[in-house]
């Protein structure tokens, strides 16, 4: 049966049509010479045994150089590294992006300056950012490694922290009370902000002040009689004196400092997007009801947030699992190996050290590339819309 012919398509936009795919044929045309033809090629060298330098003797393995990812012991120190790494990274990197854009969101003054120096690390290059950490935490002028000689020794001696605490409460609590004074509905807020702002400035001069763990005792002299306090109840926590980059024990979470600082304002921003698109109605009406802000929070705020929260858990997990160039110009994976990642493995498999078996690092690529799209099918299956 003919169709009807007042449903059919005219003729002239037929022809217009086909005149349209003419414009975008260069962009298909570099779009499948510089993207799929490389995933295309490199799936099909993974099942075969190939070297860049012998491309001759090319030998197909079918699923050997698959097989072998579970048996090859050298694979096994890079997957517990990466694993490692989502494992410190993923959670501060939603949590905390959470947090600062409920604190952005409420915050009506300044609210543009604080996002623009939130967002300001995304647009810096990763090789900057690298080179620029590796200076902070240099173990003789860095300020990172003197922040850390400082906490460390706070975390030893407990009357101090609480010391330090009090006083940037105290700090924290004289610039609200100057900034923001009449302002109940920023108060708290403000009064967060401040108050990590003030312990921030504090830790920074005591780094300064201090030369190691007697200086940074001196300050409790006058409890010189309660030993308890005054005595080391975590002696075996130090400083490395090589510097966080050069101990195998604290490298990994240096570079994950550097990762959360250079991208936690890109999932501030997907929630700030979220946020601003719950309907004002919802929180009026909890209010009316009598619910305070948490309760405000939880029974409206996170509901709403969920899908924006999964997308923003499904790629930090994808971008921890694909880590390179962050400890691959940081560290080049050492010390002992300690932030060799599964990506850096597969590149020096494929371009380092003279190997180039391009025909086993395609094969790992695309295993990692399965495992993320289950890893995306699993976190897709737990994010139910809100009834």
């Amino acid at each position: 049966m003919s169709a009807d012919p007042a449903c059919r398509t005219p003729r002239w936009r037929r022809a217009h049509d086909r005149k349209g795919y003419w414009y975008i044929m260069p962009a298909l045309l570099l779009f499948a010479l510089m993207i799929v033809y490389p995933i295309a090629r490199a799936f099909y060298l993974s099942f075969f045994d190939y070297t860049v330098l012998d491309p001759g003797s090319a030998r197909f393995v079918g699923l050997d150089n698959y097989a072998s990812l579970f048996t090859m012991a050298s694979l096994r120190r890079p997957i517990l590294n990466t694993l490692y790494f989502t494992l410190l990274f993923v959670p501060p990197y939603v949590f905390l992006a959470l947090v600062i854009a409920v604190l952005l969101h409420q915050v009506k003054r300044g609210a543009v300056f604080l996002r623009t120096m939130i967002f300001i690390p995304i647009v810096v290059s990763l090789s900057v950012s690298a080179v620029m950490f590796s200076l902070f935490y240099n173990p003789t002028f860095g300020m990172g490694h003197k922040l850390l000689e400082a906490f460390v020794a706070m975390a030893n001696y407990p009357a101090l922290a609480g010391l330090y605490l009090a006083a940037g409460w105290a700090l924290a609590a004289g610039l609200h009370r100057l900034v923001v004074r009449n302002r109940r509905h920023e108060g708290a807020i403000w009064r967060t902000l401040l108050g990590g702002a003030a312990a921030a400035v504090v830790g920074w001069l005591a780094a300064f002040l201090a030369g190691g763990p007697d200086l940074l005792k001196a300050p409790l002299a006058f409890l010189g009689n309660l030993p308890a306090l005054t005595e080391p109840v975590l002696a075996g926590v130090a400083a490395p004196p090589q510097g966080m980059l050069g101990n195998a024990d604290w490298a990994m979470i240096a570079v994950v400092i550097l990762c959360l600082w250079n991208g936690i304002g890109f999932n501030v921003i997907l929630f700030l997007v979220g946020l601003q698109r719950i309907p004002d109605v919802l929180n009026e009406a909890a209010a009316v009801d009598g619910a305070g802000p948490w309760q405000k929070f939880w029974k409206v705020t996170w509901p709403q947030l969920r899908p924006t929260t999964f997308l923003v858990l499904l790629l930090s997990m994808i971008g921890a699992l694909k880590i390179f160039g962050q400890p691959f110009i940081m560290t080049a994976g050492q010390p002992e190996d300690s932030t060799l990642t599964y990506v850096m493995q597969l590149y020096n498999l494929a371009w380092n050290f003279g190997k180039f078996q391009l025909g086993y690092a395609s094969a790992m690529a695309y295993a990692l590339a399965a495992f993320t799209f289950a890893l995306s099918l699993l976190v897709r299956k737990l994010d139910r819309p809100v009834e």
